[in-house]
């Protein structure tokens, strides 16, 4: 089985891939930036935002594209917002076009951003995106406006909303920022009074998931939730965590938002995930401090 994994150099994208190909299917990953490492499968350099003859030639002779490439970035968002949402429309409507023209399989990121505030978070919830005037939400209506035309455009579509995956090659992520602050004896930063809840997914468990969807290939048209809810914590008891596990004596800074992010920032006070529907296929094995220790 072919496969094309686009923002296949992003985080989820080289662990998918890596996977995959371990496990014998031919794995084709493409992405804009030049990756100079070399791989056990094939990688290709295109810039997604042009439509032209790379992905087509790439979408037409594969079986199934899992659409992983976007923007990303909350301070992208914040502080580039016009271009941040032109090249995510661009890039998902190129790909979205072809898959419709080659009639494939696809399966879309899209992100837990979606829900907005929610203390359970369902599939089928009726969203509502938060005010336009904070610049955070143009990511979430970005993805949700993509979510739609995916599935207007894309007969064999599955939407996949991905709630704070982490783990071993992360390296944005805010509990990987924490960790590499306690291995550079620094002290960790949280925005705010640190009483946002989220929860945390390792990659394992987010990229097994995955595989069982394309192994039973039934659940073509549907939406999942992918995350962890039995890992969900504050971020200060998060940070606290971290620091006990590790037993290190950094501290805690708190800093205002206004000290990182624009006037226009919103926040999320509850993430929490209902992961019904992917408990039927796959039940998350990993808890916060295994998370914590692939880190290390």
């Amino acid at each position: 089985m072919k496969i094309l994994i686009t923002g296949g150099n992003g985080f989820i994208g080289k662990a998918l891939s890596t996977k995959l190909h371990s496990l014998g299917y031919t794995v084709t990953a493409i992405d804009k930036s030049t990756n100079k490492n070399k791989l056990p499968y094939r990688y290709i350099s295109c810039d997604l935002t042009n439509n032209d003859s790379t992905l087509e030639k790439e979408i037409g002779e594969c079986d199934i594209i899992f659409h992983l490439a976007s923007p990303v970035g909350i301070d992208r968002i914040d502080n580039e917002s016009d271009t941040f949402l032109n090249d995510m429309l661009k890039i998902n409507l190129n790909v979205f076009n072809l898959v419709k023209k080659y009639d494939k399989k696809i399966y879309f990121s899209s992100t837990s951003e979606v829900y907005h505030n929610t203390n359970l978070a369902n599939e089928r919830d009726n969203l509502t995106i938060g005010c336009p005037d904070k610049s955070r939400w143009g990511y979430a209506s970005g993805k949700l406006t993509s979510e739609f035309l995916c599935k207007s455009l894309c007969t064999n579509s599955t939407i996949l909303r991905f709630f704070n995956v982490t783990g071993f090659g992360d390296n944005k992520g805010v509990l990987f920022k924490m960790v590499n602050a306690i291995k550079n004896n620094k002290d960790i930063s949280i925005y705010g009074t640190g009483d946002q809840c989220r929860t945390f997914c390792d990659i394992k468990d987010a990229v097994n998931f995955m595989l069982e969807l394309i192994t039973r290939d039934v659940y073509i048209g549907d939406i999942f939730n992918i995350g962890n809810e039995c890992n969900m914590i504050t971020i200060k008891d998060l940070a606290d965590i971290c620091i006990d596990t590790t037993k290190s004596d950094v501290n805690i800074l708190y800093k205002k938002y206004n000290e990182v992010f624009s006037d226009n920032y919103g926040d999320i006070i509850n993430r929490k995930p209902d992961c019904t529907k992917m408990n039927t296929i796959y039940t998350s094995k990993y808890n916060i401090t295994d998370i914590i220790g692939s880190l290390l």
